[in-house]
């Protein structure tokens, strides 16, 4: 196993999962708390909410490699028979596939073979565009990351170890579910935004290289493969 943290001492196993509890996400996650609190006007909300989105796909991009090897630690023990219930529940209504998911946080667009987001987060209203930021920030991996960094902090015993470990795979099923949760939403964290003329520039002469037939193009299945993914 790649990633088997079953193993792992205190120590070595907080030093670990290190990488994914000090994010830009969290610190995005608390300002949006506090721009919820002062009743901020939506623009306020939008750009937070693009710092709290890109801090999510960074998360995300740690998390995939090593969501194999920790869904098979959940599946080996009836003791995460709650988790297993709860990443059942989220592999029967996952709607894209794993390369599907990847590039959609490259490039915020889903593949066409998935099936479209249903919810344009622009065209929501106000009253609704906060009340999903509202979701966000009440998201359970939010509390799940505190009580991991609390443990972190406690004296490194084997018993310490293993509530550690265990907070962190109910960390890791907030994260799935929260990955599920935003396969409905068509977000574009660039839309409304202008691109540099040297950004645009660039863009129209790939779109006129991909419309000539010049461009050099990447079979989907090669990416797949390098991914380490099967398609």
């Amino acid at each position: 196993m790649k990633h088997d943290i079953t193993g792992m001492s205190h120590a070595q196993f907080s030093t670990w999962l290190t990488p994914m509890v000090d994010r830009a996400l969290f610190e995005a996650r608390e300002r949006l708390v506090s721009l919820l609190a002062e009743n901020a006007d939506r623009d306020a909300l939008e750009a937070e909410f693009r710092e709290f989105y890109e801090g999510y796909c960074g998360l995300a991009f740690e998390l995939e490699e090593r969501e194999e090897d920790l869904l098979s630690i959940l599946r080996a023990s009836d003791r995460f028979a709650p988790l297993q219930r709860r990443v059942a529940v989220v592999e029967a209504a996952r709607k894209t596939s794993p390369i599907g998911r990847i590039a959609r946080r490259m490039s915020d667009k889903p593949l066409l073979t998935d099936p479209q987001p249903e919810i344009q987060v622009s065209a929501l209203s106000d009253d609704g565009f906060r009340a999903l930021m509202e979701t966000f920030a009440n998201w359970g991996l939010f509390a799940a990351r505190e009580r991991i960094v609390k443990l972190q902090k406690v004296a490194p015993t084997a018993a310490a170890a293993e509530q550690l470990k265990s907070e962190f795979l109910d960390f890791f099923v907030y994260y799935l579910e929260l990955e599920q949760f935003l396969e409905d939403y068509d977000y574009d964290p660039d839309e409304g935004l202008e691109l540099r003329p040297e950004v645009a520039e660039r863009l129209e002469r790939s779109v006129a290289e991909v419309e000539a037939g010049t461009a050099e193009l990447i079979p989907i299945k090669e990416v797949a493969k390098e991914l380490g993914l099967k398609w």
